[in-house]
């Protein structure tokens, strides 16, 4: 594509191979991106960097953040700063991300007519993109399956971050009720010797449109609010004060949820990020690999809890009241 040299170049290149206002659908966008770069599988951080950079946009790596990526213009090129204190994974998604919003503002300048994409829109689908250009379909859901929808795994190998691989599961299971969530570690109230459920915080939720009726992923365990702290009793409780994972799945009501919630340990102490999937009970099968090869607690109908002796909210504990 030699005639592709600069942001602009890329947009009227779009609008005549694509018959016009691709850009507004951040997933077509995400795929021509990966048609235009000859994108096969996922790239790595060096690679993603020179890709952009044959756009004619200036990319490096800044003390100044700490962390996420910003973009700008100045004397005629575009700029794009990510963070050099995040992981490779993250910093990949993040120069994807702001590449985005960089063609947004191209097109706006080149189509006036063009509607303008305002937050918190313009992040979600730029968010979107980024998970589209990393990850090409076929190539994504082969690691799907073949690690049971193992984030961890997937985000190891493909250099990934776990924020990213969500946001593609909900593009690839668009067609069945799914639900993902990240609770990120966030102490309240300063250091003490025992972390509590309201240290950890909902960073990222992603649903199918089957999905979005959904205000109860089991008997135990609620949808996640975004920004919010996992409920006592949950199954993200249960998981945090056990410090194991956890499968809930009724084999007696084939319209539930199947949910795993799965703590991620960077020491011994407590977890810095807990993971919650959701799919139909039908489609459980789908964690078999990942069930696998992690410590998993299997929970269904019972009245007790079995982290309750290491939970300070017990008295409140869901489990003593949920659906039987």
């Amino acid at each position: 594509m030699s005639t592709v040299k600069n942001p602009d170049d890329f947009c009227r290149y779009g609008v005549l191979t694509k018959d016009g206002h691709f850009v507004i659908d951040p997933v077509r966008l995400g795929a021509f991106f990966r048609e235009y770069a000859a994108i096969k599988q996922t790239p790595d951080l060096r690679t993603t960097i020179e890709l952009v950079r044959t756009l004619g946009i200036d990319v490096q790596a800044v003390e100044y953040l700490e962390t996420g990526g910003v973009n700008m213009s100045a004397r005629g090129t575009w700029h794009i700063h990510y963070s050099d204190k995040d992981k490779p994974a993250t910093q990949k998604f993040d120069i994807l991300h702001e590449l985005f919003e960089v063609i947004q503002k191209n097109y706006n300048v080149l189509y006036p007519n063009y509607p303008i994409i305002k937050e918190p829109y313009l992040s979600r689908y730029a968010d979107r993109f980024a998970a589209a250009a990393l990850l090409p379909q076929r190539f994504f859901v082969e690691r799907l399956v073949e690690t049971g929808c193992d984030l961890v795994k997937m985000g190891e190998t493909l250099e990934l971050s776990h924020q990213c691989l969500l946001v593609a599961m909900q593009r690839h299971l668009g067609h069945i009720p799914f639900v993902g969530a990240l609770y990120d570690f966030h102490p309240q109230g300063g250091i003490r010797s025992r972390y509590m459920t309201n240290d950890y915080v909902a960073s990222i939720i992603v649903k199918t449109g089957p999905a979005r009726s959904l205000k109860e992923l089991c008997g135990l365990q609620s949808e996640p609010v975004l920004k919010k702290t996992p409920q006592s009793g949950s199954l993200v409780c249960t998981a945090l004060y056990g410090g194991y994972s956890v499968l809930y799945s009724d084999n007696e009501d084939k319209g539930a949820q199947s949910v795993l919630v799965r703590p991620l340990f960077g020491n011994p102490q407590k977890p810095y990020r807990i993971i919650l999937l959701a799919l139909p009970n039908d489609k459980v099968i789908r964690f078999s690999p990942q069930i696998d090869s992690i410590e998993t607690i299997v929970v269904n109908r019972e009245s007790s809890c079995p982290s309750s002796h290491l939970c300070r909210n017990s008295s409140s504990c869901r489990w003593k009241n949920h659906r039987r």
